[in-house]
């Protein structure tokens, strides 16, 4: 079972909640015990326990394997570009951070940081922060510094039904999306975040749908946790988009759920859940999420 969280913002709290759950007697008898973590992005800004979650991914490295991507917000930081979105005290906190908090970060070759895009051919993942477009496809000639915004740690999925470019990021219909992963893997599964609101699209002989709101929203019990879950069953010759939710609402004031959501890929049969969790049988306060109904 692969665990799959994004967008953690520096939220030590809902990054230890989310741990607590998964490796419960509880969770585990139900759902398995966790092989990989798959850390989306944006381990970084807006919260303000940024040292917190560094030191927490180091000591859970040590006992799973984790693979990551890049994030907007992580890129933000190591390259010192501002991005809106950060109180006083988150950018107090992170100002504190060392080399040596920053170890979990691995640099590359050519000294940039990190992995823009994570692929499991074995299990049909392609696994990036916010979309799977090459840059050089959509990157105009000459746009100089705001080339970066091409990556694919800015892209986003479009909730206008066409794309375009703003300073948010480059906007992507789900189609370019199908057509740029189904050239690396057969029957792709793609797994972002970024948008901090959970969106499942399927593609298949008869087009792209919207099957999010179509799953029954499920609420249980486990441990000490009151937690939401939608599954989705991944069907054979379909192909997936999958965007998980917000893991840290700390800081985080705009549109989403402010309450930790995370979520796991099952093999046998394969499936994902979806996951939103209460801590200790209480909310996490914060605004409702709009649908967006896109493809």
């Amino acid at each position: 079972m692969d665990l799959v969280i994004s967008d953690i913002h520096a939220d030590i709290s809902a990054l230890n909640t989310i741990i607590d759950l998964t490796t419960s007697v509880d969770f585990k008898k139900k759902y398995g015990e966790i092989s990989r973590i798959l850390n989306l992005g944006d381990i970084l800004e807006r919260g303000i326990h940024p040292k917190q979650v560094l030191e927490k991914m180091v000591a859970l490295s040590k006992h799973f394997q984790i693979i990551s991507v890049i994030g907007n917000h992580d890129e933000a930081f190591l390259y010192g570009r501002q991005v809106s979105g950060s109180t006083i005290d988150s950018i107090y906190a992170h100002r504190s951070l060392t080399k040596e908090d920053l170890v979990f970060f691995k640099k590359n070759q050519d000294d940039t940081y990190g992995k823009q895009e994570f692929l499991d051919k074995h299990n049909g993942l392609v696994c990036v922060h916010g979309g799977p477009i090459d840059p050089k496809k959509i990157t105009p000639k000459n746009t100089g510094y705001e080339a970066w915004l091409y990556q694919k740690s800015w892209q986003r999925l479009s909730d206008e039904g066409y794309e375009f470019f703003s300073h948010a990021g480059y906007h992507y219909k789900a189609s370019s999306a199908f057509e740029e992963a189904k050239t690396k893997i057969k029957n792709p599964i793609i797994l972002c975040g970024h948008q901090h609101i959970e969106a499942a699209l399927k593609q298949n002989k008869g087009g792209i749908q919207e099957i999010l709101s179509k799953i029954k929203l499920n609420t249980e019990k486990l441990s000490n946790y009151m937690v939401e879950t939608k599954e989705i069953q991944i069907e054979s010759g379909s192909n997936y988009l999958i965007r998980v939710g917000l893991a840290g609402p700390e800081g985080y004031h705009g549109v989403g759920d402010a309450k930790p959501h995370f979520g796991i890929v099952q093999y046998k049969p394969k499936k994902i859940i979806l996951f939103g969790i209460q801590k200790k049988n209480k909310f996490f306060q914060g605004p409702r999420p709009r649908l967006i109904i896109t493809k």
